[in-house]
């Protein structure tokens, strides 16, 4: 079956040039040409849609405030998944119905956005082509407009001075060494972190743009790990315009941390790291419990994670002699503290599993005592979730429909089986306990 999944996959490749080509035209970069999308239907790394789930992709027009291309014109690209039955009000996005097909079309229940974590690209993990572990297409189905947004130095949105490999870590230049692309070591030629007001902006342009795009008022948001801060930062500082929140195993939440950014920036630093899949396997079997949880995912999920994650960097993906991709360093990092999570006025859920040893349970119970906190404003609904046998990569896993159910149940009806506030556990049999 694995051999049967690499050609499967493999086949993918000669569709991604094309479609990227198509996109924004043959030999450009994809953070130059920010106007022009990808034809409806047409994914940047997929074929075209032929199900009941459309897939199109767009490049949101923006001015970078990464301070490594402060100013550009860039586009961040967006890939959106929604059924073909919905009427979406926008004349770009018809399919050439009739005047009578149009009128029996519906609305979605919702406009919801899925942001990365610290290393991954949205596509490679929110839209993985495996079974029915594709939390985008998921909720797709149940009825939502799903998008989902790669920040600068992510997947197929900008990457500035990521593309000298001299600008990752004196240790990680090992891996490129010999001329894959690096003879020998080398100083970087731009020696700064990133931060994450530029992040929150590019949040907030997308948001901006949904809003105007689908005629709402409020997004959803949703996000894993490092979007934590990115999310619940951009939540506290502009809460008019997030319905609900939806957390996955959370990071960096610090109680006491900094308020305000610190006086210098950029932040001298790495700016990019290496990512590689076997290290990503090794830390997620850091993570799992055979004693006493069994086989906790399905190995064939590998192959596909494989090649999604390489397929989301078609330029670091040639380095090195390990299957590996490029990220930003973790960012320089502010305003996501107890003053800021108590402004959260969205409800909001906060899901772990249970054997995560990447994003601590301690910081995430802070986190949700904080939430809404403050005792001039009316009580913000929210629920803490834990789930038993599932560690940092539940999606992947085998009780990722836990995750799945209730970020529908929460997106659509503010609970989590049938409660809007409280603490839960799952069990192995998908059994919720009250704690």
């Amino acid at each position: 079956m694995k051999r049967t999944l690499r050609k499967q996959y493999r086949l993918l490749l000669p569709v991604a040039a094309l479609a990227t080509a198509l996109a924004i035209g043959c030999g450009a970069d994809t953070s130059q040409d920010p106007t022009r999308a990808s034809p409806t239907g047409l994914s940047a790394i997929r074929k075209p849609d032929h199900g009941r789930i459309r897939t199109i992709d767009r490049y949101v027009p923006h001015i970078s405030t990464v301070d490594a291309n402060v100013g550009e014109h860039v586009g961040l690209f967006v890939r959106e998944r929604v059924r073909h039955d919905f009427h979406l009000d926008r004349e770009d996005d018809g399919e050439g119905e009739g005047p009578d097909e149009g009128a029996h079309r519906k609305a979605p229940l919702g406009v919801v956005l899925l942001i990365p974590g610290a290393t991954q690209s949205v596509t490679s993990v929110y839209d993985l082509p495996f079974e029915d572990y594709g939390w985008m297409a998921h909720l797709a189905e149940a009825g939502f407009d799903v998008f989902a947004m790669d920040l600068t130095g992510y997947g197929f949105s900008p990457r500035p001075q990521m593309d000298d490999p001299c600008n990752v870590s004196d240790d990680q230049q090992s891996l490129l060494i010999p001329n894959r692309p690096l003879a020998q070591k080398c100083p970087p030629s731009y020696a700064f972190k990133m931060a994450i007001q530029s992040d929150w902006d590019e949040i907030d342009r997308v948001v901006d743009y949904l809003r105007e795009l689908r005629g709402v008022d409020r997004v959803s948001l949703m996000g894993w790990s490092r979007g934590g801060p990115r999310i619940g930062g951009y939540s506290a500082r502009h809460p008019e315009k997030v319905e609900k929140l939806f957390l996955y195993s959370p990071a960096m939440y610090i109680r006491n941390g900094p308020s305000g950014p610190p006086k210098r920036l950029p932040e001298p630093g790495i700016l990019m790291q290496l990512a590689t899949v076997d290290g990503f396997f090794s830390n997620w079997d850091r993570q799992l419990d055979q004693v006493n949880c069994g086989t906790q995912f399905d190995p064939e999920i590998r192959e596909a994670l494989r090649f999604s994650l390489l397929e989301s960097d078609p330029v670091g993906s040639t380095w090195g002699t390990e299957d590996l991709w490029r990220a930003p360093v973790q960012n320089t990092l502010w305003g996501w503290n107890a003053s800021f999570a108590r402004q959260v006025k969205a409800p909001t859920l906060i899901m772990r599993g249970d054997l995560d040893v990447q994003a601590l349970e301690p910081q995430q119970r802070d986190l949700f005592a904080d939430l809404g906190a403050d005792p001039s404003a009316p009580l913000v609904q929210k629920v803490f979730v834990r789930v038993a046998c599932a560690g940092h990569q539940l999606l992947f896993e085998n009780q990722h429909r836990v995750l799945l159910e209730a970020s529908e149940e929460w997106l659509r009806d503010g609970t989590f089986a049938g409660h809007d506030r409280g603490s839960f556990f799952v069990d192995v049999k998908g059994h919720t306990q009250v704690e």
